[in-house]
């Protein structure tokens, strides 16, 4: 399942960047602050991802025992 916000007009370029996002106690609380604003820069117009990636998928197990969840967040400008 994934989330996609667009934030002006959407990406028109091809730049991409991404970051992993990590909760405790699943998704209760925040463990690390990943700002899409910040990861577009100075950019108006971008689109934001959010997805639960193979790679979370494969994190998960070892996770688990943290209590800990993680998704992906994807920023295109």
């Amino acid at each position: 399942m994934s989330h996609v916000h667009t934030v002006g007009l959407g990406a028109t370029g091809s730049e991409e960047k991404v970051e992993r996002q990590f909760y405790w106690l699943f998704g209760f609380v925040q463990f690390n602050e990943v700002d899409a604003q910040r990861m577009a820069g100075d950019v108006t117009s971008y689109n934001v991802e959010t997805y639960f990636s193979f790679w979370d998928f494969l994190l998960s197990p070892l996770l688990l025992p943290l209590l800990s969840t993680s998704r992906t967040v994807v920023v295109r400008t």
